[in-house]
Order: structure tokens, then sequence, then C-alpha cells
């Protein structure tokens, strides 16, 4: 395993800052949630399709 030593004692360039996320626009967590929304839809739904074939087919 691999294990990196970095030294604390020098101060941070002031070039370099930190990455921040830009502030979340209404639009991308509409969008978002529609996203998380349709993939749950697939989720429950695909069991109920399967089980319904296995029955016609069964049947």
């Amino acid at each position: 395993m691999a294990v990196r030593s970095f030294d604390l004692s020098e101060p941070q360039s002031p070039r370099l800052r930190g990455l921040e996320a830009p502030p979340v626009r209404r639009r991308d967590l509409r969008r978002l949630k529609q996203r998380y929304a349709m993939v749950g839809i697939v989720t429950l739904s695909v069991p109920f399709v399967a089980a319904l074939i296995v029955l016609g087919a069964a049947h």
C-alpha cells in the first residue's frame, strides 16, 4: 500500500485555490429530480413487468 507524505509546513501558493462547486440552479434541481423519478419508476416497474411475463408464459 502506498502512503504519501505531504509537507504542510509551507503555506500554499496564493494562486492555488480550492475548487468550489457553482451554486445549483433551480432548473438543474428540477432536471435532477425528474431524472431520479424516472429511474425510480423504471426500477419499480421492471419486476412487475417481469412477473406478468412469467405468469403469462406459465399460464
